[in-house]
């Protein structure tokens, strides 16, 4: 264990998560005006663990029942051990790419001893972090139980020891995943596996509707005469015994199958009991520390030596360079990003294909709005659902890619470069402008995609209507709408003490205000339309829609959106002036 590497690594994270904007905003409050970002988050730590306690007392004065112990019990057990598995997917990066590759290539350190530091540092932070859901988990089964003997504390003390181990099982597992996806070819079997993922989700959104959602919609309504029955306790009576009937065969078996005598489910739980258990589960986690590590490689010297094969990562750039040049020709901002982005294979090879045409997420909009497409008789109705699914799909899709790469749209990640533009007379605002075209031309191949969703829908439903223009609105106005509602909030968060690039994006601040940021205008382009679908469902006056219904659809997106427009610019100027006033002379930290 490298322990001075081991503190440096902690001190520094815990000054990236709030070193700009939001301790910005903190200082004008009187009480938080000397805290420290280290502070700050101690800080958060305590009110998280006070609204541990608070959902603690919640759910065992309100929803907790004796009779369903054993239950609750296995919930609150595999929770944790899935956001164990969660967590560790999450944390690849930092234990499989190199912090300070420079300096500790020249160190005479082995890699073993390197990769348990950084597997240790996570398991800190995530200790650190998530004190309250560990807080929240002994609290609740130190309640429920009905003694609290050396069994009780050995039994949860393996549970925790457990999920220890699955966070550093998943971490390697998906580190060696994403390894090889990096160095080898993007072939036929990468497509394979991407088209029966995105069938199984758009599947689950077929079933989702026409199983679970339409059988639930269908007893509602035949229940519901009005407005004033939602007042009535033999309405609500009636519709849970009803629903109960519906879907208790399910739910009995699956409780059956769990929690029935000799279950092996209930023998699984049985072996947190046993004192072995926690010899093995240490000894599974020493041999995990010591199997040795493949570091993902992001320098260039990996990229040359790639270069041999021609697989669709390459020929995804070279379209990428058509798409370039026929949008913004000539731009040399955009051919610089273009090339960076293209070097970086570590990056898009984990979600290429999500990347490149449409998350798994809106195969599964597909799926659930062509179930309801395929239960509504009304042709404007129909072609309001395909509308608000595009204008979901839209939304999603830049979210998703702006997660994904965020380091390649934001100003933090060319720290060696903002002085050589400067001199070059190139203005930042104007450098940042092309990071935002950088992101038409990557949204322009899952746009084009969409657009053939939309041919393909219009075929099988035969929505061969003059009102199918308000789709064209839709992508239209969405492909330059929602890449601006995703980056507005970037140079805010522009910082330069990061260790890797793969740090940007991931602080505590960039994450809550660029997403709370994008949220709040998404809000307005997105919900309504979910919401009057939602609404014509019970209002039987909704489902008879007229062409006018559509073209209001059309007219708000459009007035909307030309206000988000107008101020997503006015704040990026902004930011731009921030980033010049109080970023540039901490390019070097």
């Amino acid at each position: 264990m490298l322990y001075p590497l081991l503190s440096l690594l902690l001190s520094i994270r815990m000054k990236q998560q709030y070193s700009n904007l939001a301790q910005f905003i903190i200082r004008r409050v009187p009480f938080f005006k000397s805290f420290s970002s280290t502070q700050y988050i101690l800080f958060s730590c305590i009110l998280d663990t006070l609204l541990g306690c608070l959902i603690v007392f919640v759910i065992s004065s309100y929803l907790y029942s004796p009779v369903y112990q054993i239950e609750w019990e296995s919930a609150f057990v595999i929770f944790l051990f899935l956001f164990s598995i969660v967590k560790g997917i999450e944390s690849y990066r930092r234990t499989h790419i190199l912090p300070f590759e420079e300096l500790i290539q020249l160190a005479p350190v082995s890699a073993r001893h390197l990769f348990q530091t950084l597997l240790f540092s996570e398991l800190v932070w995530l200790l650190f972090t998530s004190l309250s859901t560990y807080l929240i988990y002994f609290l609740f089964q130190y309640f429920i139980a009905q003694t609290h003997d050396w069994i009780f504390w050995l039994k949860h003390l393996n549970v925790i020891l457990t999920g220890f181990l699955l966070f550093m099982v998943s971490n390697k597992i998906f580190g060696a995943y994403i390894y090889n996806i990096v160095v080898k070819k993007i072939g036929i079997i990468r497509v394979l596996f991407f088209a029966s993922i995105s069938l199984l989700f758009f599947l689950f959104g077929r079933v989702l509707i026409s199983n679970i959602i339409f059988p639930f919609y269908h007893t509602f309504r035949q229940l519901f005469q009005s407005i004033a029955s939602l007042a009535e306790d033999a309405f609500w009576i009636t519709l849970s015994n009803n629903l109960m009937s519906l879907y208790q065969n399910n739910l009995q078996q699956i409780h059956h199958a769990l929690f029935s005598q000799d279950s092996v489910f209930l023998q699984f739980l049985a072996l947190f009991t046993s004192p072995v258990t926690f010899f093995v589960v240490i000894l599974a986690a020493t041999l995990v520390m010591k199997t040795p590590v493949r570091w993902i490689p992001t320098g260039k010297e990996h990229d040359q030596s790639s270069k041999h094969f021609k697989d669709l990562f390459y020929w995804y750039f070279q379209a990428l360079d058509k798409i370039q040049g026929s949008l913004f020709e000539k731009n040399m901002l955009i051919q610089k990003d273009i090339k960076v982005l293209k070097e970086k294979r570590w990056l898009l090879s984990k979600e290429f294909f999500n990347y490149m045409f449409m998350s798994y997420e809106a195969f599964f909009y597909v799926g659930v709005m062509t179930g309801l497409i395929s239960l509504v008789d009304h042709q404007a109705l129909q072609i309001q659902l395909l509308f608000t699914l595009n204008v979901m799909i839209l939304a999603n899709q830049t979210y998703e890619m702006r997660i994904l790469t965020p380091s390649i749209f934001s100003l933090s990640a060319e720290k060696k470069n903002i002085w050589l533009y400067e001199l070059s007379q190139t203005s930042l605002m104007q450098f940042f402008l092309s990071k935002i075209q950088l992101f038409y031309c990557l949204f322009s191949i899952p746009s084009l995609f969409l657009l053939f969703i939309n041919l393909l829908i219009m075929s099988v439903y035969h929505l061969f209507d003059v009102q199918m223009l308000i789709q064209l609105v839709a992508l239209g106005i969405g492909f330059f709408i929602f890449p601006l509602i995703q980056l507005y909030l970037f140079p805010f968060t522009t910082k330069f003490n990061f260790i890797h690039e793969h740090e940007i994006g991931t602080t505590n601040e960039e994450i809550e205000v660029i997403d709370k940021g994008q949220a709040f205008a998404r809000n307005f382009l997105v919900l309504p339309f979910m919401y009057y679908m939602i609404l014509t469902s019970f209002l039987p006056i909704l489902q008879h829609s007229t062409s006018l219904i559509s073209v209001l659809f059309a007219l708000y997106f459009v007035i909307v959106s030309v206000i988000c427009w107008v101020l997503c610019r006015k704040t990026i100027y902004k930011g731009i002036e921030y980033v010049e006033k109080n970023k540039m002379f901490y390019i070097g930290e």
